[in-house]
């Protein structure tokens, strides 16, 4: 005796009965045959037992009591009810079920089984056990033959290391591949991510995760090395690329970095930030006791060296600073910073054609300025000192300044000012020599010495005189960076 159902529209499936304690059938109770007993059924290559069964006369079979379905060569399909529909290619299975395939496990209320290409749906929540993942959804698609996972709606898989969350979710697992169709957190002990989409090829047997692939939607990327997060963010084993408001911060975020686009090249331990004249790219390094903040067209950090290219701005909590071009040496402690460089010391202002700076814990302790050197140091609202000569060495005091040097054809204009409630002209006391040293308390010119020669006369102001060049030109304003520090990485 054989059941027909229908499998494709060129094939015709049946249904064989394989054996049977009773076979019975009562008109008057229905037009259904009944199975009883130690039922055996042969459905394609699988073989269905059960306690009994119905076969109706359009060829509907349903089983029921103990049931279970064996699919060689490694599948295996327990229900407390199944039902064979003819012109339904999918398996139709009730009651505490249980799907087992070579090592995989899951359980549902129910499930759709399709045998001819090993498919399994739920639609009802269910729980699955593999390769030492345990993973959990509310709908799914399970192929078996691929080890191919379509997860949906709150898709929760916890291994010994690591814990996943999504809302929808397709994992290839012999290939680690993982496709992310909605909101995904990722967390293990040393790597973790969120994002609103993705796609990854990530080897979750192995302790340190390098993925290939791409991330998209607020991505926030953490590991040993510290946090990526961008608008997206594409993978290979060696680089890392973020776009769009991308932020980089190390392990302890003392130092993070700012920009549009950033690449991190793993094995050289290599970070390049990208700006551009708009939203420039910036970095805030906090070092004991100061913070110092940097920006510019490109930042590139690798291990112990800083470099920024192209519209430098330097800001520390004594210094603020510009320049074409920023070399940080932090094993030496050392700024070099080239292109015309302007330093502000408070009001002061130092430049020259090339500066260096020394730095402890981001105060400064020296500063070099070299070929034609310039001190402004203001002598009232409108007018400053003006010292110049082919260098300069600045002396710093936790971070003040206490001494300026400034050697070889030193010029010097000083400004005799009256205090306000007195009468009197304004004089400029203006020499030359070989050397002058300038002395600082509080912030304040407070004493000029000329050296080796000095020569020059004191004489009033006139109608005429250039004043341009005794005016201390403005700092730059609203720098790129977060003032508020607003944006501490969360835990």
């Amino acid at each position: 005796m054989a059941l027909w159902l229908s499998h494709d529209q060129s094939q015709a499936q049946t249904v064989d009965i394989l054996a049977a304690d009773q076979i019975v059938r009562d008109p008057a109770v229905t037009d259904a045959q009944r199975l009883l007993g130690n039922v055996q059924l042969g459905h394609q290559d699988g073989v269905l037992h059960c306690d009994s069964a119905w076969r109706f006369d359009d060829g509907v079979v349903e089983v029921f009591g103990h049931v279970m379905m064996e699919h060689p060569p490694s599948t295996v399909l327990r229900a407390a009810y199944i039902g064979l529909k003819p012109d339904v290619d999918w398996v139709d299975a009730q009651g505490e079920v249980q799907f087992d395939h070579e090592g995989s496990t899951l359980t549902a209320p129910s499930l759709h089984y399709q045998m001819a290409s090993k498919q399994a749906r739920y639609a009802k929540g269910a729980h699955i056990t593999d390769n030492g993942w345990t993973m959990t959804s509310q709908t799914g698609l399970y192929f078996a033959e691929a080890e191919l996972f379509q997860l949906g709606g709150e898709v929760l898989a916890v291994s010994e290391q690591d814990t996943l969350r999504s809302d929808s979710l397709h994992w290839v697992r012999p290939d680690d591949h993982h496709t992310f169709l909605g909101p995904t957190t990722w967390n293990s002990s040393d790597f973790e991510f969120t994002c609103q989409a993705g796609d990854l090829v990530l080897d979750t047997q192995g302790s340190a995760k390098r993925p290939t692939g791409w991330l998209s939607g607020a991505v926030r990327v953490a590991d040993e090395s510290g946090t990526v997060e961008g608008d997206s963010l594409w993978f290979t084993q060696e680089v890392r690329e973020a776009h769009g408001h991308v932020r980089l911060a190390s392990r302890d975020r003392q130092t993070v970095a700012r920009g549009i686009r950033a690449e991190q090249h793993l094995t050289d331990s290599l970070d390049l930030v990208f700006g551009d004249a708009v939203h420039p790219a910036w970095l805030r390094q906090i070092d004991g006791k100061d913070t110092l903040h940097l920006s510019g067209l490109e930042l590139r950090r690798a291990p112990s060296l800083l470099t920024v290219v192209d519209s430098v701005w330097m800001d520390s909590k004594d210094l603020q600073g510009e320049g074409d071009s920023l070399v940080w040496d932090g094993r030496l402690g050392q700024v070099d910073v080239f292109g015309s460089p302007r330093m502000w010391s408070h009001m002061d202002l130092l430049s020259g054609d090339s500066l260096t700076l020394f730095l402890d814990e981001n105060q400064p302790e020296l500063l070099w300025m070299r070929g034609h050197a310039v001190v402004l140091s203001p002598a009232n609202d409108t007018l400053a000192h003006r010292i110049s000569g082919r260098t300069l060495d600045a002396h710093f005091d936790e971070g003040q300044l206490q001494l300026v040097d400034v050697l070889g054809n030193g010029q010097l204009s000083y400004f005799m000012v009256p205090e306000p409630s007195l009468d009197g002209e304004v004089r400029v006391n203006q020499a030359v020599c070989s050397q002058v040293s300038l002395n600082v308390a509080d912030n304040t010119l407070v004493g000029v010495a000329l050296s080796q020669s000095p020569e020059g006369g004191i004489r009033t102001l006139e109608n005429g005189f250039d004043l341009a060049p005794f005016q201390v030109p403005q700092r730059p304003e609203n720098p790129p960076w977060e003032t508020s520090e607003q944006g501490d990485l969360p835990d």
